[in-house]
């Protein structure tokens, strides 16, 4: 558009991942004008992606021999993205390089708990049972059930453990997958294109550089964006939803003058998961655990929908011995000579390679034939040659004021400040971790299955040599509060004293569980849309058409 391009809207979004699209879906065929600016494209490019450079002065720190972030395959090299700087600037945000993986927070989550201090929620988890339905539907996923409960719904029940639940307790994970691509992850890009109405825009390479307050600082008046190529324009609009994600919500409200920083909260009680690999068993012992930890598969559907079955601390333990919430999920590592790995490379090998990989696939008759009666009729994970299998675990992070972003004194092309990122681990998490790892091996004992080889740390009992790295989830640096003492924003995402600012996103999360954020993240951003629609037709005038002048 032309430089100088003055845009008008009823209600802009900034950044175009899951939870700037859910709202704007939620607003298809109404009579608000939508506006979703997003800094980058449809797909991924470098000259965006290099405006998520930070300046990182805290962890993860050199302490021992770095986890990565446990990606394989095609997306192994994310695994080397340094830390807080994994963000997708595109539509569709975190889902173009995402696997998936969903659950709901625990109750214990939301609640205040004396042991986690800082730690509640302004309303409990019942409270959003109706959005995390939704939010399942959007994502295309099975029913909001990881317990037991879940059990009655599979074609194959796992096998009554008799797990000490005093201790540990089984927990699944589900995945989000396209509904055109079964098998592949859901991306948003996708989504967005799927919706025909005339009230949402959406503007590509438009990255906001400023959000404008009048002169009292009580209310939005406009937005500044810009372009790489050097246009520039701004946007007027009544409302405006900041949805730019855990490290980029926090930089942009302190870098517009400190809004909503009145009470030097925005920015702090940063956390993410910190992930560890806690337990490995070779490939002689690897089959006896899959077993009961692995894909289990609804008994109704087409395509067939597979939770991942792992296990985490007991609420009564975290409670117990002041533990975070803290789980373990299973990851196998692939033998070179595995037949479903040649498959897939022989689909898409060309010439000569074909051959060789055609040859390794049928050289395990007995392991396919074995593998589509367990997924085809059991609903069961493919049996795989492994090399090992591995459990890996991601940690709640306390709330700590200390763990921050703030703005650096380097500056990015679009003359922002980076943002300067001091992520910090206590020792409540390196301890959490390390009692999951103790429990699962006594049970694990107790129950006559193979004993886990624990990590090289929790065997010493030396916690100084924990390694652990980012999962790419950044929260809480605009946290909810019942208060303006407590959080950035409201129970409503609204920002404390800022007529017309609302937060969507991990950023607003008082605490951020164990779980995977995106189902949350969608949760509260379709229980957003619903308080702003409300908003809307209480308005004592209907808003104006949207227009553009140049």
């Amino acid at each position: 558009m032309p430089a100088g391009t003055a845009l008008q809207a009823d209600l802009a979004i900034i950044g175009a991942g899951p939870a700037g699209l859910a709202i704007a879906r939620e607003f298809a065929g109404t009579r608000i004008h939508v506006l979703v600016l997003e800094s980058g494209g449809y797909d991924l490019e470098p000259q965006a992606q290099a405006l998520n450079a930070v300046e990182r002065i805290g962890e993860p720190l050199d302490r021992g021999a770095a986890p990565g972030r446990g990606y394989s395959d095609e997306l192994s090299w994310l695994n080397d993205v340094p830390a807080f700087e994994l963000r997708n600037r595109a539509i569709g945000g975190s889902t173009h390089t995402w696997v998936g993986k969903c659950a709901a927070f625990d109750e214990i989550d939301f609640a205040e708990r004396p042991w986690v201090p800082g730690s509640g929620w302004p309303f409990t988890r019942e409270t959003l049972s109706d959005a995390l339905d939704r939010a399942g539907t959007l994502l295309n996923l099975g029913p909001n059930l990881y317990d037991d409960r879940l059990h009655t719904l599979l074609r194959s029940r796992p096998a009554d453990l008799k797990l000490d639940r005093d201790r540990l307790r089984p927990f699944f994970w589900q995945f989000s997958h396209s509904r055109e691509r079964p098998g592949a992850p859901l991306r948003f890009a996708d989504e967005i294109r799927k919706i025909d109405a005339a009230n949402i825009e959406v503007v590509t390479h438009a990255t906001v550089t400023r959000i404008n307050t009048d002169r009292a600082r009580r209310r939005v008046t406009s937005l500044n964006i810009r372009a790489l190529d050097g246009s520039h324009a701004r946007v007027r609009a009544a409302r405006v939803v900041l949805c730019a994600g855990g490290i980029e919500n926090a930089r942009l409200l302190l870098a517009s003058g400190g809004i909503g920083n009145d009470r030097d909260l925005v920015g702090r009680y940063l956390a993410d998961h910190p992930r560890a690999v806690i337990a490995r068993f070779g490939p002689g012992e690897a089959a006896a655990v899959a077993r009961h930890f692995g894909f289990f598969g609804l008994a109704e559907g087409r395509p067939t929908r597979f939770y991942l079955r792992g296990m985490a601390l007991s609420p009564q333990l975290q409670e117990r011995e002041s533990l975070l919430n803290c789980a373990a999920y299973p990851v196998q590592e692939l033998a070179a000579s595995d037949p479903w790995l040649a498959l897939k490379r022989l689909r898409r090998s060309r010439g000569g390679k074909r051959l060789r990989h055609a040859f390794e696939a049928l050289s395990s008759p007995g392991l396919l034939a074995a593998g589509l009666h367990r997924r085809l009729v059991l609903k069961r994970g493919l049996p795989r040659k492994l090399e090992a299998l591995r459990f890996d675990t991601m940690v709640e992070q306390r709330p700590d004021r200390e763990s921050r972003v703030t703005l650096s004194s380097r500056r990015d092309v679009l003359d922002m400040p980076l943002a300067r990122v001091d992520w910090r681990i206590s020792a409540q998490e390196i301890r959490s971790v390390m009692r999951l790892g103790q429990s699962m091996s006594g049970e694990f004992q107790r129950l006559g299955l193979p004993e886990p080889r624990l990590a090289g740390w929790i065997l010493r009992d030396d916690p100084a040599g924990a390694a652990f790295s980012d999962m790419a989830h950044p929260a809480g640096t605009t946290r909810m509060g019942r208060d303006p003492t407590t959080g950035v924003v409201d129970g409503n995402a609204a920002v404390f004293g800022i007529e017309g600012l609302y937060v969507a996103g991990s950023s607003v999360f008082p605490t951020p569980g164990h779980a995977n954020p995106t189902l949350m993240i969608v949760a509260l951003a379709i229980r957003l849309a619903d308080h702003l629609k409300a908003r809307f037709m209480d308005a004592p005038r209907p808003p104006a058409r949207a227009e553009a002048v140049s």
